[in-house]
């Protein structure tokens, strides 16, 4: 079985690879912009931003967002871009000045309109929407690289995901929902009891040799 995208990310960055040599060969030529199509969406992979893997597939294919989407944690814009070609309006955020720059410039390639801009979770975020999608660095790690913020979840896997949910409230329109991404390797029970507010209902997973994966759909507990 193959390991998960950060898994690998983090095996890329520890070992000083240029790329998933199984999925990702063309990324061995370094100095080129190299394209890829994933779901007939054609998309640059832009240097030190996360690649689309399987945490970002789940993503797409199991979520079912209302008509206005803000995407935390955009990355290389895939899933903004995908469910703006469903006619979503979407916005889309990362703390990362070249996950924006790269979510813009993809999804003028594939002639969709997507508002991008920089933001820590919610701080340059205004308004209300009706779903928010979260593929966030899930895993229990400290690695002190400049790549390791596209998976440190610090301790327990759950910080960077306890400070999203303690503002996610805020930002969801009257029953409005939340996806988000979440693995086995992360404690899941403490943010359940921590965020007793949501209800969490896990609706799709996918297995690897020793994690899985698992998206949740939260929504506010009336």
């Amino acid at each position: 079985m193959p390991i998960t995208g950060r898994l690998s990310a983090v095996a890329i960055a520890r070992r000083g690879l240029k790329g998933r040599v199984s999925s990702f060969i063309p990324l061995l030529n370094p100095g080129k912009i190299m394209q890829v199509q994933y779901y007939g969406i054609t998309m640059n992979l832009c240097d030190g931003v996360y690649l689309p893997s399987e945490d970002t597939f789940l993503m797409m294919r199991s979520s079912n967002p209302g008509h206005n989407i803000l995407e935390i944690g955009c990355g290389s814009g895939l899933v903004s871009i995908h469910f703006a070609k469903l006619g979503r309006r979407v916005t889309a955020v990362d703390i990362s000045d070249a996950a924006v720059a790269c979510t813009l410039l993809n999804s003028k390639l594939n002639g969709v309109s997507v508002s991008a801009l920089k933001s820590d979770l919610f701080s340059r975020v205004k308004g209300k929407f009706n779903t928010i999608l979260f593929n966030p660095p899930y895993l229990p790690t400290e690695d002190n690289v400049p790549e390791g913020i596209q998976w440190n979840g610090g301790e327990g896997g759950i910080e960077v995901v306890s400070r999203f949910l303690g503002e996610a409230d805020r930002h969801l329109e009257k029953d409005g929902d939340i996806y988000l991404v979440l693995s086995s390797l992360s404690d899941i029970d403490a943010l359940e009891s921590q965020y007793v507010k949501y209800s969490f209902e896990k609706i799709d997973g996918i297995s690897f040799f020793y994690e899985k994966l698992y998206l949740y759909r939260l929504t506010i507990q009336m």
